[in-house]
């Protein structure tokens, strides 16, 4: 990335209209489903202010603000906590919906009768990409590739099967 300087050699000062352009513009991100989408990371602070963070998630998030990085050994076994596995999938949801620009994303709506064709549902977007544009707005780039990497692994124990009914 090319940096503007004035004629002393000191830096350019950004102004705010540059400013405001390169945060609201979004990014492309190529998901694990193969689509792509444009996505704001607005980062955490951010979700704490917004309300998108469940009480019961907050100190996993603050040691992970306080830290710079996700903390190691977190238990989302649903049989121990099944409400903070929900909270964290309502989480994930509430952070799509808030950072995917284009396509817009809404949230789940009531009932069924409320659907429209035309609009992309949080509920409709695969989960391994919620995870994914999650990683990425509170991670960025460089948890990407390990991302992709372990879900790899992870996808290889999976058995193939054309027997599966797929929900319609």
């Amino acid at each position: 990335m090319t940096e503007a300087t004035t004629n002393t050699g000191a830096p350019e000062v950004t102004s705010a209209k540059q400013w405001k352009s390169k945060t609201s513009k979004g990014t492309p991100l190529v998901v694990p489903s193969g689509n792509t989408c444009l996505v704001r990371t607005p980062g955490m602070q951010v979700f704490i202010k917004q309300g998108l963070i469940p009480n019961s998630l907050m100190p996993i998030v603050q040691e992970a603000m306080n830290k710079g990085k996700a903390p190691k050994n977190l238990e989302f076994d649903p049989d121990k906590n099944p409400e903070l596995l929900n909270e964290m999938m309502d989480l994930m949801d509430a952070v799509t919906v808030y950072c995917v620009i284009e396509p817009k994303v809404e949230p789940e709506p009531a009932t069924e009768d409320e659907r429209r064709d035309d609009v992309l549902y949080v509920d409709e977007v695969d989960f391994n990409d919620k995870m994914f544009i999650f990683q990425y707005a509170v991670g960025g780039t460089a948890d990407l590739a390990k991302f992709r990497e372990e879900l790899g692994e992870h996808m290889e124990a999976v058995p193939a099967s054309e027997d599966v009914e797929l929900p319609s």
